[in-house]
C-alpha cells in the first residue's frame, strides 16, 4: 500500500457541482436511512433466530456458544458460496434496484418462513429434525439475498460521494450501523419479551422500510449503473469470480486491505460466537443479558467510527491500521484476562473502537483504488475472503461439544495473533516512511492533535523539496505555528529555531529534539541563532524562520528581520514562503495550544537569490531579499484572504 495517509482527492468545481456537501447529499442519507433500518432488522432476526432455535426447536432453556455458531454458520455459509453472483449482479444491473429487490424478498421470506414455523412448532406437527432443516434452510435463502445486496451497497457508496468525502461517508455509516446495532439488539430484547410473533413482524417490516429508502433516492441515469470497458466481455457469473481475483493478483494493494478486512472479521467472529458462553458461563448472567452486551461493546465502536469522521486529511496508515491492530489485540487479551464482567466490558469497547478505525480506513481504501466497472465483483471476491474468515472459527465451535469451558483460551488466541499481525504491520510501515522512528511516531501524535483540536489542513501542495537545504519562511502569530508548518512536510523534517527554556522542559525535550527543533538561547548575541541553523543548512536540512521575530497578534504582517535573509544568501539555499491562517490572537502559549481553531497553511514557490551571494554583507541587499520574502507571504495572505471555504470547510 502506499505510504501515504487514507485521504481525499482535491475538489474541482464540476464534482462539487455533481456531489452536494455530505450534510446536504439527499441520495447518501437515504442510502443510510435504509441501512440504518436493515441493520435494526438483522439484529433484530439474529435474536429471534436464537430464540427459534433454542427455545422452540430445540426446546432448551440456555443459549450457549455452539447454537449462536450454528445459527451464524447458517448466515455466513451463502457469503462463501455466492459472492461471485453477488457482485457480477451488482457490476451488470442497476445496483439501487438490486437492493430494493432483495429487501423485498428478504421481506416476504420472513414472513412466510416463520410463520410456518411457528405454527408447525406451536402445533408439534412436525418432527424437530423437519423443523430445524426449514429453520436453517429458510436462513440461507435469506442470506443469499444479503450476499447479493451487500456489494451493491458497497460499490454504490462511492458513486453517491464527493471523492474528498468518501472517509467521512463510510464513518458515517460506521457510526449509523453502530448504533443501529446497539438499538436492534435492545430493541430485539424488548420486542421478545412481548412475543416471538411481535419480533418476527417487525423484523420483516424493516426490510420493506430499507426498499422504501432506497427507492426514495433520485439518481441521475446510470449512477447505480457501472460504465461498461470497451472491449470487455461479460462472463458466465461464476467465472466472474475469476475476474475479480484475477484484478486482486495484479494489483496488492486491494488485495492487501481485503486481507486485513480478513483478519478484523476472523475477531468479531469470534467474539460474536462467544459471546452467550461468556455472558451465562463465565459471569453468570440471565440470557436476555447477550443482547446488552453486544451493544454496549457497540458504544466502542461509534467512538471509533466519530473520531475517524473529525479526520477531514486522512488517516495514516500506521494510525488506522497498524496502531489500531495492536490495539484490537490488546483489547481482546485484557478483556479475556478480565475477572469481572464490568471489566470484560472495558476492554472489550476498547477494542471495538480501534476495530472501526481499522475497518473503515480500510474498506474506504479498497472503494477509492478500485475502479467502477469491477467494483462490485472486487466486493463480492471482498465478501468470499473475509466469510472464510468468519467461518474460521465459526465452524468449529459449531460441532465442539464442550467449547463452553475453552472460550477464555480462544479469545486469548486470538489477542495473541492480531497483536503479533499488528506488529509486523507497524515494522513494515516505519521501515518504509521517510523519518526516523522516533520522529515519525512524534509527528503523528502532532497531526492528530492539529487535525482534532484545531482542524488544521494544508491550502495548497506544500512546495518544500524533497532533498537539499531549505529555509521555510513564515509569518508568526501562534504558539502552533511550528507545529502546523511542520506537518505539512511529508518527507522532510522541517527544523524550527525554538527558545532554550522552552526545549528544556522536563516532559517536552525528548519531543521537541524527535520532531528536529534546534534550541537557541535567546539572550545569546543574535547571530547564535543563525550560526545554528547555518549548520543543519550544511547538514542538508530543512529549517524554519520566523522573519517577523516574536510572535505578534496574528491579524497583519510586520516588517520582517533579515536573519531568513542572511541564511538564504549564505548558504544558497532557497526561501519557501510560507502563511498560516485561522489561528487565535496570541495570549499565551497555554492558550494558543489549548483554545480550538482552525488552521491552514499556504505554501509559496521557493525563492533563489544564488547571484546575490557576493554582496550578502550590504545592509541594501539583505533588506531587498527580506522585502522580497515578506511580500511572497503577503500574496499567500492576500489569496488565502479571499480564497472562498472549500468542501471541508463546510462538514461539521
Amino acid at each position: 500500500m502506499s505510504q501515504n495517509a487514507v485521504q481525499g482527492i482535491s475538489a474541482d468545481t464540476p464534482l462539487l457541482q455533481e456531489f452536494p456537501p455530505l450534510l446536504r447529499n439527499r441520495n447518501f442519507f437515504l442510502l443510510m436511512s435504509g441501512y440504518v433500518v436493515s441493520v435494526i432488522g438483522d439484529r433484530v432476526h439474529f435474536l429471534v433466530m436464537l430464540e427459534l432455535l433454542c427455545y422452540v426447536v430445540l426446546k432448551r432453556h440456555v443459549e450457549s456458544a455452539q447454537h449462536a455458531a450454528q445459527l451464524n454458520l447458517a448466515m455466513f455459509l451463502p457469503f462463501l458460496l455466492l459472492a461471485p453472483l453477488g457482485g457480477a449482479i451488482s457490476d451488470r444491473l442497476p445496483r439501487r434496484w438490486v437492493m430494493i429487490s432483495c429487501d423485498l424478498v428478504r421481506s416476504i421470506i420472513v414472513i412466510i418462513a416463520r410463520t410456518v414455523l411457528l405454527v408447525a412448532a406451536y402445533h408439534s406437527t412436525l418432527s424437530t429434525g423437519v423443523l430445524l432443516l426449514m429453520l436453517f434452510g429458510s436462513e440461507i435463502i435469506l442470506s443469499c439475498f444479503g450476499e447479493i445486496f451487500s456489494p451493491a451497497r458497497a460499490a454504490i457508496v462511492p458513486n453517491l460521494v464527493h471523492p474528498k468525502e468518501l472517509l467521512q461517508a463510510n464513518s458515517f455509516l460506521s457510526v449509523a450501523g453502530t448504533i443501529s446495532t446497539l438499538l436492534g439488539f435492545i430493541l430485539g430484547g424488548l420486542l421478545l419479551k412481548f412475543g416471538l410473533d411481535m419480533a418476527m413482524y417487525v423484523d420483516a417490516g424493516t426490510y420493506c422500510l430499507s426498499a422504501f429508502a432506497v427507492f426514495s433516492m433520485r439518481l441521475r441515469p446510470g449512477m447505480d449503473r457501472p460504465d461498461p470497458v470497451r472491449g470487455v466481455k461479460h462472463n458466465s457469473l461464476f467465472k466472474e469470480l475469476k475476474v475479480a481475483l484475477g484484478y486482486l493478483k495484479v494489483h496488492k494493494h486491494p488485495l492487501q486491505a481485503i486481507l486485513l478486512e480478513l483478519a478484523f472479521t476472523t475477531a468479531s467472529a469470534v467474539i460474536l460466537n462467544c459471546m452467550p458462553a461468556i455472558v451465562t458461563s463465565r459471569f453468570g448472567l440471565s440470557n436476555s443479558d447477550f443482547a446488552y452486551f453486544l451493544g454496549v461493546a457497540g458504544i466502542g465502536m461509534i467512538i471509533g467510527a466519530v473520531l475517524v469522521s473529525r479526520a477531514r486529511n486522512g488517516i495514516p496508515k500506521e494510525i488506522g491500521i497498524g496502531w489500531s491492530t495492536v490495539a484490537i489485540g490488546v483489547g481482546l487479551l485484557m478483556a479475556a484476562w478480565a475477572a469481572h464482567w464490568e471489566t470484560f466490558l472495558v476492554w472489550l469497547t476498547v477494542a471495538a473502537m480501534f476495530g472501526a478505525i481499522m475497518f473503515i480506513t480500510v474498506d474506504t481504501l479498497l472503494q477509492r483504488v478500485v475502479p467502477d466497472y469491477i467494483r462490485g465483483r472486487v466486493m463480492g471476491a471482498r465478501d468470499l475472503i473475509t466469510t472464510f474468515g468468519l467461518l474460521v472459527p465459526t465452524v468449529p465451535i459449531a460441532f465442539w461439544r464442550n467449547v463452553d469451558s475453552y472460550i477464555m483460551n480462544i479469545i486469548i488466541g486470538t489477542g495473541v495473533v492480531i497483536t503479533v499481525l499488528g506488529l509486523g504491520l507497524l515494522i513494515i510501515y516505519y521501515r518504509r516512511q521517510p523519518f526516523p522512528i522516533a520522529s515519525a511516531v512524534a509527528r503523528r501524535i502532532v497531526a492528530i492533535y492539529m487535525e482534532l483540536c484545531h482542524r488544521w489542513r494544508r491550502g495548497n501542495a506544500c512546495r518544500i523539496p524533497v532533498s537539499g537545504p531549505a529555509i521555510v519562511a513564515a509569518n508568526h502569530g501562534s504558539t502552533l505555528d511550528p507545529l502546523a508548518v511542520g506537518i505539512g512536510s511529508r518527507r522532510r523534517l522541517v527544523r524550527f529555531l525554538i527558545a532554550r527554556e522552552y526545549y528544556d522542559l522536563p516532559l517536552l525535550k525528548h519531543f521537541f529534539s524527535a520532531l528536529g527543533f534546534i534550541p537557541v538561547d535567546r539572550f545569546a548575541p543574535d547571530t547564535a541563532g543563525v550560526q545554528a541553523a547555518m549548520r543543519a543548512l550544511k547538514d542538508g536540512d530543512v529549517v524554519g524562520i520566523f522573519p517577523e521575530g516574536d510572535i505578534g497578534d496574528g491579524v497583519e504582517l510586520r516588517t520582517g528581520k533579515n536573519s531568513a535573509a542572511m541564511l538564504a544568501l549564505a548558504t544558497g539555499a532557497p526561501v519557501i514562503p510560507v502563511y498560516i491562517a485561522g489561528t487565535h490572537r496570541h495570549e499565551s502559549m497555554k492558550k494558543d495550544l489549548l483554545r480550538p481553531a482552525r488552521v491552514r497553511v499556504y505554501y509559496g514557490a521557493p525563492l533563489r537569490f544564488n547571484g546575490m551571494s557576493a554582496q550578502s554583507k550590504e545592509a541594501a541587499v539583505l533588506d531587498g531579499v527580506t522585502d522580497q520574502i515578506m511580500g511572497a507571504i503577503a500574496r499567500l495572505k492576500m489569496n488565502a484572504d479571499a480564497a472562498p471555504a472549500d468542501l471541508s470547510d463546510k462538514r461539521c
